[in-house]
Order: C-alpha cells, then structure tokens, then sequence
C-alpha cells in the first residue's frame, strides 16, 4: 500500500532569536492525520444527519460598544443546521474514503437534539441500513462577539464567531462515540468613527456562514485522514560548522546538513549547540520518516536545553517531543489503513 503519512516541506522563513550570533528558521511540514473514527469496513456508506434545533443566537453573543457597554446580538439562524450539514457532507465526500455520502434532514417533529438519537430510532436505521455509518448533528451553537475599541483617534472592529457542534456517530459493531468539535474564527477592520468601523467588517450573514462552513471542515477531520501544518525550528549559531549546514539546507542537500549537525552533536564542546544541532537532527530524520530516530533526538535535545536553563528552547523541544509521539502513534494507524 502506498504510504500516505510522507512529509513534504513547504516553507522556510527567517526569525530572529534572543541571541546576537543566533538565527532559527521556521519551517511549516505538511503532515497527514488519521480519522479518529475506525470502521467497520473500508469504503463505507456514510449518511449525515440533522437532528439540530435552530440555535438562539440572543443567549451568549453579545455587541460591545466603544464604551464597553455590552447588549444582546441576534443574528438569523434559520439555515445554520441546514449549512452545517451540507457543507460537512461536501467536505466528506471531497475526501474520496466514503463509498457513497447521504444527507438526511430529520422532519421537525422529529429532532430531538441535545438528547440524541434514542435506541428505538437507531435500531429502525439498522433495520434500513444495516451496514452504514451515521453521524449526527445533535446540537450547533455559534457565539458571536462584535466589539468596538477606541485606538489612538481611530475606532478598531471585531467580528468573532466561536461556533461549537455536538455530534454522535453510529458505526455498525462498535460503541457509539460522542464528539464536541469547535472552532474559532474572526474579523477586523478600522475607521474614523465606530460606524465606519463596523461598516468595514464583512457582512454578517457572510460571516455566519463562513464560521459554520469552518467548523464543518473541523468535523469531517474527525471523520477523515487530513492534513495539518505543524511548526518546526532549524537552529543556525554563529558557529562555522552550523553556517555551512544550513547553507546545504537551504540548498536542500538535506543530508549532507544533516553530517554536519551530527558532527556537532557528537564531537561538540558547547551544549547548547549540541542541542541545537540534536533538534535539527530530529527535524532531518522525521522528514525522512525515521520517526524513532528523530524522537531520540529531540529528547536528548530537550534535556541538554533544560540541563542548561535553554527556557524558551526547551518549551519548544517539549512540545515538539510530544507531537512527534503522537505522530508515531498516528503513523501505525495510517499504515494500517485500507483505503
């Protein structure tokens, strides 16, 4: 089977670090994620279905004024359950894993939402379709937040919508799993006049519906393998040696960097260099997908880093060691998929 958990480097860009003699270099890997779902089969049949009121956008968005005094926002939300589920069917469909994808929009006296699907319901889909996974839209809840902050003789706008949606999927042969998915998005825009502020940022109804096609594509990746963009760091010091490796890295002669940063691993007197060599090392090695070799690496990196009181670095290699775990974990499921 063809491996579908390769990492292809996307973008490497410039910042500055604390120290005189010291660059590090953001880089952007492009990763594939498993579904959190296992299946019963490969290639299922999978059907989307709405079992969602319509939520009452009053209760928790709020306008806020350039005084900081708060009222209640409302927006329409007649087509936010009907948009939810479409665009996340589109979004499963577009991932080519389902053999076919339905969509099912529940007759109103017939939603119970936040109760979910009750057993009597469940069993008559079975009796229908027995080997089809559902997954069920029981509740959607968009917060919208419009503030306005004075700034130095202008007036500044923002738009936030914090959407959330409680979903059940129904898988045949194994227990039902209960998700809650979320997301964040906003806007911003500026004026002469609180008015002029507010008539910049896009509009509302747009930006409801832009927040509600994001969280469906949030949900499908529960459903679905999917990409995600994670953040690495390559260390260059004023060091000849660690110069001259990242000169053949930006010439993507990865490897021949990568004899030079071990070079310096192993042979080097400064510690924290060696660690910095070590983390890019482990950058070097997961790229080419020797994942226990680079978790080696940046363990070792992050213990020199807090050995030496490296505070910001070690932050860095801590989180990178516990995202590369999970990566390996993820890996073998990835491999073990028959797609």
């Amino acid at each position: 089977m063809k491996k579908i958990n390769q990492l292809h480097l996307l973008l490497a860009v410039i910042m500055p670090l604390l120290y005189s003699c010291n660059a590090v270099h953001n880089l952007q890997l492009n990763t594939i994620r498993p579904a959190q779902v296992e299946y019963h089969s490969p290639s299922p049949n999978i059907v989307v279905v709405n079992n969602a009121e319509e939520p009452d956008s009053r209760q928790y968005s709020r306008y806020i004024d350039e005084n900081n005094k708060r009222y209640r926002l409302s927006f329409d939300t007649d087509s936010v359950a009907y948009m939810m589920a479409m665009s996340l069917a589109t979004h499963l469909y577009d991932s080519h894993i389902f053999n076919r994808v339905d969509v099912v929009f529940s007759d109103s006296s017939n939603i119970t939402g936040s109760a979910g699907i009750d057993g009597e319901r469940l069993s008559n889909w079975r009796l229908e379709s027995p080997q089809d996974v559902f997954v069920v839209i029981n509740n959607i809840k968009p917060v919208a937040t419009m503030q306005v902050v004075p700034l130095d003789g202008m007036f500044g706008a923002e738009l936030s919508v914090v959407s959330l949606a409680y979903l059940q999927c129904l898988v045949p042969g194994k227990e039902e799993i209960n998700l809650v998915v979320n997301d964040t998005i906003a806007w911003h825009a500026y004026g002469e006049t609180p008015d002029i502020a507010r008539m910049y940022l896009p509009a509302f109804e747009e930006c409801i519906d832009e927040a509600i096609i994001s969280l469906s594509q949030v949900a499908a990746d529960r459903f679905t393998p999917h990409r995600r963009i994670v953040d690495r760091y390559i260390f260059v010091t004023g060091h000849p040696a660690m110069k001259d490796a990242y000169r053949y890295w930006e010439e993507e002669k990865f490897e021949e960097a990568s004899y030079i940063w071990e070079y310096v691993y192993k042979k080097g007197k400064d510690q924290g260099r060696r660690a910095k060599a070590a983390a890019n090392l482990a950058i070097y090695n997961e790229i080419e997908e020797n994942f226990a070799q680079a978790l080696e690496y940046i363990e070792e990196a992050m213990k020199i880093f807090v050995e030496k009181n490296y505070v910001a670095e070690a932050e860095y290699a801590s989180s990178y060691y516990q995202d590369l775990k999970k990566r390996i974990e993820e890996n073998n499921i990835l491999n073990n998929m028959k797609w």
